[in-house]
């Protein structure tokens, strides 16, 4: 079996497994290794002809992604409690690190909204947990999770407020053919030129928009769709008490515990370093930073 070329733009090294057809594998930047095994913010480009479907990859995450829609000029706090009571214990959002940010109007872009507005941003899995066994079944489900996070996001819009325009949506978990190429994005985002990107960190920290000069300049059309984890929840987990600081950065609805919050710290992520300094080339950066928003109000663990 040939040996498939390695790409990796982090410090570590990791040796994917013996998969029939893998040609490249590329590893960005901030990619935390799942409990699968199988790193965040990788890139898996197999000879479509030799192709066996690794469902692994990906798990039950296909068609994960985040939305962001112009909303009023609201309350953020009771915009907040208003979704959380109506998500409530409908586990519509999915599990792990999926929620939905309130957040300030766009620093830096001027152009976007006539009207003072704010940001909702909505990260969630589809509305199935169904591992895909094929790629025919791994593509209709990604069809089906961006429909159904679409229609959540237009549904918490109009919810609060009375006017929502979306900005984009863009999914991170994706598997697609290319000519005789499939290709595996896990944990990143396929990039076009001049189309405007969300690239978030934690809470307390700003939320970094972008767009692309070139997609040709990047590995295969793609970015990280956010930094990673400091490492694995369980051992990045905090106090309690730390937990509660939480709250300092951003409204947080009083019915979610502070037990919840233990890995949602911002020590428990990563900040953008690494993102910047392995995505660079001697003119500067692949990406162009062009405005930020910070995250005022924050709805997950329901």
């Amino acid at each position: 079996m040939p040996t498939p070329t390695i790409i990796s733009l982090e410090e570590t090294h990791y040796y994917p497994p013996e998969y029939p057809g893998l040609e490249t594998l590329v590893r960005f930047p901030d990619g935390d290794v799942k409990s699968s095994g199988i790193p965040n913010s990788t890139l898996w480009v197999f000879n479509a002809a030799q192709h066996e479907f690794r469902p692994e990859i990906h798990g039950s995450d296909v068609g994960c992604g985040m939305t962001a829609f112009i909303i009023d000029d609201l309350n953020h706090q009771e915009a907040a409690d208003t979704i959380y009571h109506h998500l409530r214990k409908k586990r519509r959002l999915g599990r792990g690190n999926h929620f939905v940010d309130i957040c300030s109007s766009i620093n830096g872009i001027t152009d976007i909204s006539d009207q003072p507005y704010k940001i909702l941003l909505v990260h969630t899995h589809g509305s199935t947990t169904k591992v895909p066994l094929t790629l025919h079944d791994a593509i209709q489900q990604q069809q089906s999770s961006t429909r159904y996070r679409q229609e959540l996001s237009e549904e918490l819009a109009r919810l609060v407020s009375s006017n929502g325009k979306v900005i984009g949506d863009w999914v991170h978990n994706s598997v697609e053919q290319e000519d005789d190429k499939i290709l595996y994005r896990k944990g990143l985002v396929k990039v076009q030129p001049d189309k405007l990107y969300f690239l978030p960190s934690s809470l307390g920290a700003k939320i970094i928009l972008y767009t692309v000069p070139d997609e040709s300049l990047l590995p295969y059309a793609s970015m990280p769709h956010a930094t990673g984890r400091s490492g694995p929840r369980g051992k990045t987990k905090v106090s309690l008490e730390t937990a509660a600081s939480i709250r300092e950065l951003a409204y947080i609805p009083a019915d979610i515990s502070n037990g919840s919050l233990r890995t949602e710290h911002p020590s428990c992520f990563n900040n953008y370093d690494k993102i910047y300094s392995k995505l660079r080339n001697h003119n500067g950066l692949f990406f162009v930073p062009v405005g930020e928003t910070t995250i005022l109000s924050y709805i997950g663990k329901v």
